[in-house]
């Protein structure tokens, strides 16, 4: 479930609720911080079907003239669908709930394109005789999430369906969505007046305060009351960033992601990106620890500099605990990029940083996505002073030597997934996001070798590109001194329990240039649409529902027609990229854990044959038209699905959107920023017969696919699989 604060939002069928738990009036009068009524008893969850019975609201108008009886001298009033018009431009029914309670002084926008969700504070389901007892329920729930989701200032959030012959209230917070059910006017009716008078005033005891509303708009005053930093910043200095703008929060479930940017006016070099998750209390915080460790002598380049970090007790929730980190960077993610030559030098870079992490700092990302790869704008860039000691040279360095050495136009967010090889922790979870996973992780083992199996040598350097590698890169090149010739066939090497290793990350940059290239349509240019064959191989495929890893893997089907040369891939206007991508392929096809000589096996080695691949073709094309071709806005079209599938810029398969405008909440697959965001969704596995994410609480996975983790057995069988 995400709010990603769009005016394009996913389709009902994609919202799938975690269970409802269903519990007593005495518990329900607790989760509130209220005392259960004398004149009721400790009644039982009691279901109501669909059956006849005693009418209590026979009409929406007669619930709406109750709750305005209850709301007098309240600070609190009533939306009814139709009094403001359409709500942002929703054309499905689950986000407008039929009533909605907010206060005076947060009023409903009449401006479709901005926030509703996050002025209110409970919204209300009617009765509707086209749905059945159970879709009418999850619709409720959902409502109560959707609210979580664009009110992070709220701790937990109430909602209520209004049945002809009950009432259904709920109760939802970081541990899940709680029902209660009543038939009873007497114990109904006490009930409905005390979630008015905690929505009223009481409703303080359930506010983060250091979270606050800005009165009269849908910005929040973000606070680090206990912040603690390794770049300088006194522990227990308090710092706040005023109106920062939601700009995404998704799961209210498990770790409650939330991003807020503060943008101020006049000064882009003090935006800030302020991420709010929780975990449970005393679980290792892997983010900030990873973060820390790579700032640890400086600020390292290309990746996300961490500003504040504050565990903030004061919005507690049970055995969980909120977390915030404030960071420095801000920029588009990779998909935002214009021309072949960006796309190019970012996946450059990409593997530059991801190489020296995994040498500097024995650091593994192993989330390697478009929407984790920021391309910092260059007023951003050139301002940026790193650690000296990092070994990094980005490519325009290398192109230009006058460039500052670890000058990157990219910088890698979200280390929510990274690995400190350092650490005793064992690197045996599959994490990855759907399409962008490398393939032998998403098998959870090395990839099939056939007795025909091809390993391409080094490619050749033309003179020019290897007097640029001697210069910036003489380690490596007497690392891989020596004529490494193309072979053919597997050795015998027996197959190692599952690890994530750095190749695997290198891999998932290329899939992610891959899919730019595939979406990419010149300026200008004729409608060509993506070979549907080729759009299938790229999705992820499941035999059942989307959870967890998926089920089958196509991707080797858009491989072998880049190892062909074939020009159908990608639009004519970019044809001159199949060279690229026809050497970048034959170079990852293979597994190299079936190479028999051991330079072949060293970690780097498909870092290493990329990026010589990649520098040979830049120097060659450096001045060829084609690399500064700009892509338009709208992406390519899938042929033979021209009326359902459109791959447009709203990423609507697998990112977040860029808008900030509403903050209606959606769900669906993995969708990201177009601003700096470090996503949360953290991963689940199911171990001993229960799901456990890491933000460390145990529950039933929810909601589409998004990244998944899949943990081995000691036994190195494989236990069930979770989503996060």
């Amino acid at each position: 479930m995400e709010a990603s604060y769009s005016s394009q939002q996913q389709s009902e069928e994609n919202v799938n609720s975690p269970p409802i738990k269903d519990i007593g009036i005495r518990k329900f009068y607790q989760l509130i911080g209220e005392h259960l009524p004398e004149s009721v008893g400790d009644t039982l969850t009691q279901e109501t079907g669909d059956g006849p019975g005693k009418p209590v609201f026979g009409t929406l108008q007669a619930f709406v003239d109750v709750l305005e009886n209850s709301l007098r001298d309240k600070e609190l009033e009533i939306y009814q669908r139709g009094d403001c018009g359409r709500i942002g431009r929703r054309r499905t029914t689950l986000f407008r709930p039929d009533v909605a309670i907010f206060q005076r002084n947060y009023p409903l926008s009449q401006d479709e394109d901005k926030a509703f969700w996050g002025s209110i504070e409970m919204a209300i389901k009617y009765h509707s005789a086209k749905k059945t007892r159970e879709q009418r329920l999850e619709q409720a729930a959902d409502y109560v999430a959707y609210l979580l989701n664009a009110r992070p200032d709220l701790i937990s959030a109430l909602g209520l369906l209004v049945e002809p012959d009950s009432l259904d209230f709920f109760f939802c917070n970081v541990g899940g969505i709680y029902k209660l059910s009543l038939s009873n006017k007497v114990e109904y009716m006490p009930l409905l007046s005390a979630v008015l008078r905690y929505l009223n005033g009481r409703q303080k005891k359930n506010l983060d305060p250091t979270l606050v509303r800005v009165q009269g708009s849908s910005l929040f005053d973000v606070s680090f009351p206990n912040a603690s930093t390794s770049l300088g910043v006194t522990k227990g200095q308090a710092t706040t960033y005023p109106a920062c703008v939601l700009h995404y929060s998704h799961k209210p479930f498990r770790c409650r992601a939330s991003i807020l940017i503060y943008k101020p006016a006049t000064d882009v070099t003090a935006i800030r990106v302020i991420k709010n998750q929780y975990i449970k209390k005393h679980r290792r915080w892997d983010e900030k620890q990873i973060l820390a460790k790579i700032h640890a002598n400086g600020p390292y380049p290309a990746v996300v500099r961490m500003c504040f970090a504050d565990e903030i007790m004061q919005a507690r929730c049970g055995d969980h605990v909120r977390v915030r980190i404030c960071l420095q960077d801000y920029g588009t993610d990779f998909l935002s990029l214009k021309t072949p030559r960006d796309m190019i030098y970012a996946l450059y870079d990409l593997l530059e940083v991801t190489r020296s992490l995994y040498s500097d700092r024995k650091i593994l990302h192993r989330d390697i996505s478009p929407w984790n790869i920021m391309i910092r704008s260059s007023e951003h860039t050139e301002r940026i002073e790193t650690c000296s000691t990092a070994s990094p040279v980005f490519i325009r360095r290398l192109l230009d030597p006058q460039e500052p050495k670890h000058k990157s136009s990219i910088f890698l967010i979200d280390f929510g997934y990274g690995q400190d090889l350092d650490s005793p922790s064992p690197c045996d979870e599959q994490v990855g996001t759907p399409m962008f996973i490398a393939r032998a992780v998403q098998a959870g083992e090395p990839l099939y070798a056939n007795p025909f199996i091809y390993f391409p040598g080094l490619p050749p350097l033309s003179e020019d590109a290897r007097a640029i590698y001697e210069l910036n890169y003489p380690h490596r090149v007497k690392l891989f001194n020596g004529a490494f010739t193309p072979r053919f066939g597997p050795c015998e090497n027996p197959a190692p329990p599952f690890r994530h290793k750095l190749a695997h990350d290198g891999e998932s940059g290329i899939w992610t240039a891959i899919w730019w290239s595939i979406r990419a349509s010149p300026e200008g240019g004729e409608e060509k649409p993506i070979c549907m064959g080729h759009w299938h191989a790229l999705m992820p495929k499941y035999d059942g529902p989307r959870t967890g890893l998926p089920d089958d893997d196509g991707r080797d089907c858009v491989l072998y027609p880049f190892v062909r040369a074939a020009k159908g891939i990608l639009h004519p206007g970019y044809s001159d990229l199949v060279g690229l991508f026809q050497d970048i392929a034959t170079a990852i096809l293979p597994d190299y854990h079936w190479a028999a000589d051991f330079t072949r096996q060293r970690p780097d080695f498909v870092h290493e044959i990329l990026q010589r691949i990649i520098l040979e073709f830049v120097i060659k094309n450096k001045d060829a038209p084609f690399m500064d071709k700009k892509k338009a806005q709208k992406n390519r079209k899938v042929e033979d699905r021209m009326n359902r599938y459109h791959v447009s810029t709203d990423e609507s398969h697998c990112q977040r959107s860029s808008s900030i405008d509403s903050s209606v909440p959606s769900r669906g697959h993995k969708r990201k920023l177009d601003e700096t965001s470090l996503d949360a969704v953290d991963a689940v596995s199911i171990v001993g017969g229960s799901v456990k994410d890491r933000c460390g609480r145990d529950d039933n996975p929810s909601g589409d696919a998004q990244r998944f983790v899949k943990k081995h057995c000691t036994d190195n069988s494989f236990l069930n699989v979770g989503i996060a």
